[in-house]
């Protein structure tokens, strides 16, 4: 009988799916190939239900409801009658969820539902974020915007996402606080149902510290709100906001519905403005999108990314929460407080991952290439680890091994850097129906460490679904968890897999133990892990990451309604929606992809004509045509009041420089200088002053 491995092994998965960026996921790729982690093509959680009661049920009925199906209550969801519920084992939720809704005391019961996540100022970043402003104008045209607002800290933005590192240095002054809240007391001084909330909330640890143990949440966050202005990293579309961190997902990027539905009554009743969704899937939530249609939330603003699939919506193909706008006899819900947001790169054309839809997305924004903020890992003592040294070091280090030979060790054959890499069987093919592990030897401490991760460069090649790796940690040499399991091949390459190990967050005494398992029928070359490194976050960090994913456009959407707030904050969700959708860059190559034709456009949104006139550059000093001198003056002018220049002498890079520029120890021969001016605006003089001389 063959060994199928369905909750320990998953298949390759190349390219991007879901709402989120591509480094949403948990794993990094080189040479084409990717990996994807257990359980990330799950659609709703095993064994969980979303049941909403009728308004007159009592908790009787509602008792024998749930016990008709050997299923018991696992708390409210914050809205009247709305539960979640766990099934008895082996109930399968399709079924059960059939049965309930037969009961005449449910409105409706549906599974738990899975979803993915899918700068101008003397930042020195600044140049890199180029959806704020590009020399070729296809962009949010936020200078512009700048003029007249950089945003208010009275405007409150939910992030619903994997967390915020809110002490990163550029996004620290820009997290909201709760002013109801006493930090530390232990007590729910606003009497919310959440303590000490000061920051938000954490809803899938259930605590008051949200932070990012992914680094997506960070990255919108970011595009937001980073701090403007403060000499450091990027730029938000806000320079002033504030961001409100509600952790739903979790460190490998899945956020179910009954977490986000407790983030977005959170939001709601909090005060939050605007809520940045990133996230989606394909199943229907009756709950969420009530939740989003509730009075709470009526005067809350839900931008939501369209997804990553490369899909059309119109059709057959469904996004949400994205979707819930339209009609419900479109699929949709009527939810005229949302907004779904498509892809564009920096030509203007859509992303080939973006979904996108005429009747489905109104708008795109920037979402390919983004920079913004990212948290920072820091090394545990004793790693990373490179199997270098004598065979004695080696050993002393690892061993433990368990299943017999051939049996895992060190070899020269593959490795990633250094001389030698771990394989399970270094000597050729691996054998079947073989269980083999080997463990490092010495454990390690992560007390008063928290988001701690291991991180492994793996060279596989396993019969896909059957074999493969599995990473173990655990407090002791025996008891171990399982902290993520590949199957498949990476065709060749080395892959960068990191796995969450917060579960383990603050032990002081923690092993690591590799283990690769196969079945009868095939057997390849197996597993070579090479850099095994064990990270943990460092909470104060400065960290930055350029992404692509829908889930970067939409930050830059709900930025930009954030600035509408900043600069009038009388403004409806219905006054916000309309200057969105009507301050765009109508762009020929979106009219088949967007309802609006268009691309964000910040000044337009504002209600301003964004000065798109480029400057002019002109040479006023310059040497002699034909000199002896090795020494060059050149003065120039054009970029008016706040604007800038960028100089190149021969085929070197543009670099700032100001009038007057000098060039020094010059070599004989014919020279060429260029001068380009930008304006305050960011508007790049496209065609630069030129000038020849010749030193004799």
């Amino acid at each position: 009988m063959r060994l199928v491995l369905v909750a320990a092994l998953v298949v390759v998965v190349v390219g991007v799916a879901g709402a989120g960026a591509g480094a949403g996921s948990k794993s990094a790729a080189t040479g084409g190939a990717a990996l994807a982690p257990i359980g990330g093509s799950a659609d709703y959680v095993p064994g969980e239900l979303i049941v909403r009661f009728r308004s007159g049920a009592s908790a009787s009925e509602r008792a024998a409801a749930l016990a008709a199906e050997g299923a018991r209550a696992a708390g409210g969801l914050g809205v009247p009658g709305l539960t979640r519920v766990k099934l008895s084992p082996g109930t399968a939720v399709a079924e059960a969820v059939a049965r309930l809704e037969e009961d005449p005391d449910v409105l409706y019961a549906e599974p738990n539902y899975i979803r993915r996540l899918d700068r101008l100022s003397n930042d020195p970043m600044l140049k890199q974020l180029w959806g704020l402003s590009q020399y070729s104008g296809k962009d949010i045209d936020a200078p512009s915007a700048w003029n007249q607002t950089t945003g208010s800290s009275n405007v409150v933005v939910a992030v619903i996402d994997s967390g915020i590192a809110y002490n990163h240095p550029d996004l620290n002054g820009n997290i909201w606080v709760n002013q109801d809240e006493l930090p530390g007391n232990g007590v729910d001084d606003d009497v919310n149902g959440f303590i000490d909330d000061v920051r938000g909330w954490d809803f899938v640890q259930g605590d008051a510290m949200p932070f990012d143990y992914n680094g997506h949440g960070t990255h919108v966050a970011g595009t937001i709100g980073a701090e403007g202005n403060n000499g450091t990293g990027v730029a938000g579309v806000n320079w002033d906001v504030s961001l409100m961190p509600l952790r739903a997902a979790d460190a490998d990027g899945g956020l179910t519905d009954a977490d986000i539905l407790n983030a977005i009554t959170y939001a709601c009743a909090n005060g939050a403005d605007v809520v940045n969704g990133s996230f989606g899937g394909s199943g229907f939530s009756m709950s969420i999108a009530n939740a989003i249609n509730s009075g709470p939330c009526a005067n809350t603003l839900f931008v939501i990314a369209a997804g990553n699939s490369g899909l059309n919506l119109d059709g057959a193909n469904n996004a949400y929460p994205c979707e819930y706008h339209r009609p419900a006899a479109q699929g949709g819900a009527d939810a005229v407080n949302l907004i779904c947001i498509a892809a564009t790169g920096k030509t203007d054309g859509i992303a080939s991952f973006s979904n996108r839809g005429t009747q489905s997305v109104h708008l795109a924004a920037p979402g390919v290439g983004i920079r913004s903020t990212w948290p920072v890992y820091s090394n545990v003592p004793g790693f990373p680890e490179g199997y270098e040294g004598t065979a004695a070091q080696f050993n002393s280090r690892w061993g433990d091994r368990t299943g017999g030979a051939p049996n895992w060790n060190r070899t020269s054959a593959r490795k990633k850097a250094g001389t030698y890499s771990l394989a399970d069987s270094p000597s050729g093919l691996y054998p079947n129906n073989s269980d083999r592990t080997i463990r490092r030897l010495a454990p390690f401490s992560l007390a008063g460490r928290s988001g701690c991760l291991v991180e492994n460069w793996v060279r596989l090649d396993s019969e896909l679904g059957f074999d493969g790796l599995i990473l173990m940690a655990g407090t002791t040499t025996a008891t171990t968890t399982n902290l993520g399991s590949w199957s498949g091949t990476t065709g060749g390459s080395w892959v960068r897999l990191t796995n969450d190990m917060s579960a383990l967050d603050g032990q002081g005494t923690v092993y690591l133990r590799l283990r690769f398992l196969s079945d009868e029928t095939f057997n390849f070359d197996g597993v070579y892990v090479d850099n095994t490194a064990v990270k943990c976050l460092n909470h104060g960090g400065a960290g930055y990451m350029t992404i692509s994913g829908t889930s970067m456009a939409t930050p830059h959407v709900a930025g930009v309604a954030a600035l509408l707030l900043a600069d009038d904050p009388t403004m409806t969700v219905a006054d916000l929606k309309a200057a969105l959708l009507a301050g765009v860059d109508t762009v020929a190559g979106l009219a088949t992809h967007v309802s609006t034709s268009g691309r964000l456009n910040a000044a337009k949104a504002l209600g301003l004509v964004p000065d798109d006139t480029r400057p002019n550059t002109r040479i006023t000093g310059r040497p002699a045509n034909t000199t002896s001198s090795r020494k060059a003056t050149f003065r120039f002018t054009g970029a008016g009041a706040g604007g800038r220049f960028e100089c190149k002498h021969m085929n070197g890079p543009w670099t700032a420089c100001k009038s007057p520029k000098t060039y020094k120890g010059l070599k004989k021969g014919q020279h060429t200088f260029r001068v380009r001016a930008i304006d305050k605006n960011g508007n790049v003089d496209a065609s630069p002053a030129v000038d020849t001389w010749r030193i004799v």
